[in-house]
């Protein structure tokens, strides 16, 4: 069994059935549909390639923009509609407003992306950390700019892994939503060991699950 991920912890507490489907079986559910998560996936790696590529701390907001386009383009697939590249490039023009203010005008030392952490039967995919000021980001393209149950999971469990690689307590996490027409940042720091407990909980209900082949249907 591999590490456990807030999603496969939020999949198997939907219906473990469908984790089963996805994780041990490897079919996607004929409810899927691929393009409800192109915007997103497509603006997150524009911004990884912006900050490991073209870093620097004397662009203004105008260059960021450009040159965050620019990756756009080259990583966007022609068969998408010019609705979703134009949701995409809005994404990108906040983007470029927060590089500009939080980032490039302070002069910080280049954060980390997509920074890959395995830790403990755990793991995570964090968009943003800069550890000089022990801040970690999660960078959102939807329009649901709050803190769900999902959302207080992932929180804590990027806190988790953050603080087991790099010993750094995160005071606490931000949500950035940039899209469709603002930047909303959304922080979070409450119900951090109820939180755990459930991570833990459900950790252990997974693993249970693979030994014994059980994965009940709970639509």
């Amino acid at each position: 069994m591999r590490n456990i991920s807030q999603s496969q912890i939020n999949l198997f507490r939907s219906c473990p059935y469908a984790y089963a489907l996805r994780y041990l079986y490897k079919k996607e559910g004929i409810w899927w549909d691929p393009s409800i998560i192109e915007v997103g996936s497509r603006v997150h790696d524009a911004i990884d390639i912006y900050y490991k590529q073209y870093y620097k701390t004397d662009c203004n907001e105008e260059d960021i923009k450009n040159i965050v386009y620019g990756i756009l383009r080259n990583k966007w697939d022609t068969s998408l509609s010019a609705e979703y590249l134009k949701k995409a490039y809005d994404c990108i023009c906040h983007f470029s407003s927060f590089a500009y203010n939080n980032i490039c005008r302070g002069n910080l030392e280049k954060p980390l992306t997509e920074v890959k952490i395995y830790s403990d039967g755990l793991m995570g995919i964090i968009d943003y950390v800069d550890l000089v000021n022990k801040k970690v980001i999660d960078f959102k393209t939807n329009t649901r700019a709050g803190i769900s149950y999902e959302n207080k999971m992932q929180a804590v469990m990027y806190k988790i892994l953050v603080k087991d690689k790099f010993g750094i307590d995160v005071p606490y996490f931000t949500f950035q939503y940039l899209y469709p027409d603002e930047v909303r940042v959304v922080k979070y720091n409450e119900e951090v060991m109820k939180v755990r407990q459930d991570i833990d909980m459900y950790v252990n209900k997974i693993k249970e699950a693979w030994k014994t082949k059980t994965f009940p249907k709970e639509p």
